[in-house]
């Protein structure tokens, strides 16, 4: 069994679409309705290469709840095991669904979506590995790093700050959101968790491999130094130290993300972290041979454990170049 990870795939473009349809074409759907809840069963009648592996989509899929379903429904028919956590773009809530619901009435809606199709959005173990979906949001008192002057605010960037729509007392400018969705992660959390420690102890104290998974960032040094950036407050956007704990908590092999579209590999602290974007595709068809040919990464393989480490723009960098956030006068192609 292969575990695969991918995230932002925005399949509100068509491109991004047709990609998946190839994708899931290279094996024969089989169901496309999956069985099981959100947190254990099996995948549904995917047949073909991707028949006995996992995928796992790490949010911003498509703010529209016809093109998520499609989608999802796309990957169970490939996949024997699909998890997903939303991310920002899929709780944006559009005119049309406002007064019917708002962003966490958007988030029980695509629960309930996922639980229908048979797609895991709490911890599971599948062949010998636990797998961890988190939840989370970002805070703007996760970025501790200096500012650079003159930045636009972050909430005249993010469409979120007017796309999503919360109900008091959460909001975007605190903790309360991103303490708000950590706390949707129990009991189930905590459950598989003891599961994991229980299994640990009647190995003799092996542990069973652990991935887990989230839409935002744990750790800051997984985005570029501010002065890179266009957006160079794109941290406030990014991530919690909520998230964090929880990573530090569960020690996986390997944790993947999403959210900025920087492709990254790096090993922090015993744990390898992966984003492997699609992205928009604008920016898929700046990769080598225009994108053509380009998977979700293969992290996880039951017989070789995890695939070697892929070079990658932005953490290749910083394997070679020290990290210096307190640099905070403009790259060149920024201030240009």
């Amino acid at each position: 069994m292969r575990v695969w990870a991918v995230s932002d795939i925005h399949t509100d473009y068509a491109d991004n679409l047709e990609w998946l349809r190839r994708l899931t074409q290279q094996g024969t759907a089989g169901s496309a309705t999956g069985s099981g809840g959100s947190s254990g069963g099996s995948g549904g009648g995917a047949s073909g290469p991707f028949s006995q592996d996992v995928l796992l989509v790490a949010g911003d899929v498509s703010d529209s709840p016809d093109t998520l379903q499609k989608t999802l429904e796309l990957c169970v028919s490939a996949f024997g095991h699909v998890f997903f956590v939303p991310g920002n773009h899929d709780l944006w809530v559009r005119r049309d669904e406002r007064g019917k619901y708002d962003s966490l009435g958007k988030l029980a809606a695509v629960q309930a979506l996922c639980a229908r199709l048979g797609v895991h959005t709490a911890p599971a173990r599948v062949q010998g590995v636990w797998v961890f979906p988190i939840l989370s949001w970002y805070s703007a008192q996760w970025d501790r790093e200096p500012d650079v002057p003159g930045s636009m605010p972050i909430s005249k960037v993010m469409i979120d700050f007017h796309a999503c729509s919360w109900p008091a007392p959460l909001s975007s400018h605190d903790d309360s959101l991103a303490d708000h969705f950590d706390a949707l992660n129990e009991p189930a959390f905590t459950k598989a968790l003891k599961e994991v420690e229980e299994e640990t102890a009647a190995a003799g104290g092996q542990r069973p491999p652990i991935i887990s998974f989230s839409h935002f960032l744990p750790r800051q040094e997984l985005l570029p130094e501010k002065r890179m950036l266009f957006y160079p407050n794109l941290a406030k956007a990014s991530g919690s130290d909520a998230l964090e704990a929880r990573v530090c908590t569960l020690r996986p092999l390997a944790h993947v993300f999403g959210h900025t579209h920087f492709s990254w590999d790096a090993q922090v602290e015993g744990v390898r972290y992966v984003q492997w974007p699609l992205g928009y595709p604008h920016e898929h068809r700046l990769r080598r041979n225009g994108g053509a040919g380009w998977e979700p990464l293969p992290l996880y393989d039951t017989e070789k454990g995890l695939a070697p480490p892929r070079d990658c723009y932005w953490s290749s960098y910083y394997a070679m170049n020290r990290r210096n956030p307190n640099n905070v006068s403009p790259a060149p192609w920024v201030s240009g």
